[in-house]
């Protein structure tokens, strides 16, 4: 599967792996909220480290994927951790990050897991 929903220490992490389309994403994550087990989500992990599809996404698709993720934002606290490992899917996800800081989405851009997975855990306030 390109698009991997997990719920794991209360955190939601979307794993975009090799190729996919931006609505791979959409329904594999609206697919995961529908589980009742994710209720009182901590965060959500947004992972592109193995992405292969990235790199074909225009600066609109990755804005489009921010308000999507802004629209279901209260199922996962509002609060979103970006993982990009390289340049490039970094720079990505700092341009997503800006989208979601605009919508009133608290999130911050790491190139590795733990420390994402850290952050989305320590108290927001």
């Amino acid at each position: 599967m390109p698009v991997n929903f997990e719920f794991t220490d209360r955190i939601i992490v979307l794993r975009m792996i090799d190729l996919y389309v931006p609505a791979d994403i959409q329904k594999t994550l609206l697919e995961g909220l529908a589980d009742p087990r994710t209720s009182g989500a901590a965060g959500l992990l947004f992972d592109v480290s193995r992405s292969k599809s990235l790199r074909t996404r225009s600066s609109d698709d990755v804005v489009a994927m921010g308000y999507f993720l802004a629209q279901h934002a209260d199922a996962f606290s509002r609060r979103v951790a970006l993982v990009g490992f390289d340049d490039f899917p970094y720079a990505m996800m700092r341009m997503g990050r800006v989208t979601l800081e605009h919508e009133g989405i608290t999130s911050e851009v790491f190139r590795e897991e733990a420390p994402a997975r850290k952050w989305l855990l320590q108290d927001p306030s």
